[in-house]
């Protein structure tokens, strides 16, 4: 109550990098922008090959495209499904009133497959109103440990020194989409993984990123496990 309302705002800008420690040696990992046909299918494939959960953020709008493919993410024993806004708008970018209504259309849209309710803003972008109607609404609030940064990745297979910079690519990595995901879950010691299936490169060498880290010893673990629960908000 003390503080400016400048400086209060400022301070709900952003709900993306996750300042407190994962589990230690314990890796969640987390899907944006679905559903994806072809891309969804694919990774829950690949959780029942190495019978490992995964959390799904969709965005509603695609959900409402393709009932089926939400359907079978909410029927998966080892995935959660996610709130990902109604069509992945950028919240520093709209009006308080248009926040509001991507939080209840998409609310609406994902009710009867979300449980438990956690949300994910586009880009982490956040912004206090909205805060507080997610909690209204009864979401827990997640960001991430990791950012796999796919989407540079993606474009060809390698990423530029600016983007690098970025999103902390070490210069070894560059060309290497694994080993920067690796080393980047090594460093915090695990942690939330954010990655896209509306990636192809990433749907390409996900088998052998989550190879590599049963390799290093990591297990994975869903949102809901006791060890996360102070990351989320």
């Amino acid at each position: 109550m003390n503080q400016p309302v400048e400086a209060v705002r400022q301070r709900c800008r952003f709900e993306s990098d996750i300042a407190t420690p994962p589990p230690p040696g314990v890796v969640s990992l987390s899907f944006d922008d679905g559903p994806e046909p072809g891309a969804t299918q694919a990774i829950l494939a690949l959780l029942d090959k190495h019978q490992i959960p995964a959390s799904f953020f969709l965005i509603a709008a695609k959900a409402q495209r393709h009932p089926e493919l939400a359907a079978l993410v909410k029927a998966h024993p080892l995935a959660l499904v996610g709130n990902h806004s109604w069509s992945h708008p950028n919240f520093h970018d709209i009006a308080p009133g248009r926040q509001a209504s991507e939080l209840e259309r998409s609310d609406t849209t994902l009710a009867a497959l979300e449980a438990p309710k956690l949300f994910r803003y586009p880009y982490g972008n956040s912004s206090c109103e909205a805060n507080t109607q997610l909690q209204q609404l009864g979401y827990r609030i997640v960001g991430w440990h990791v950012d796999s940064c796919d989407w540079a990745f993606d474009k060809t297979g390698g990423i530029d020194a600016h983007e690098a910079k970025i999103c902390g690519v070490d210069k070894a990595n560059r060309e290497h989409f694994v080993d920067h995901v690796v080393t980047a879950v090594k460093a915090r010691k695990g942690g939330i993984v954010l990655m896209h299936e509306i990636h192809p490169n990433t749907l390409a060498q996900l088998d052998a990123l989550i190879q590599r880290l049963l390799a290093e010893g990591f297990r994975f673990a869903p949102l809901t496990d006791a060890g996360f629960q102070p990351s989320l908000r």
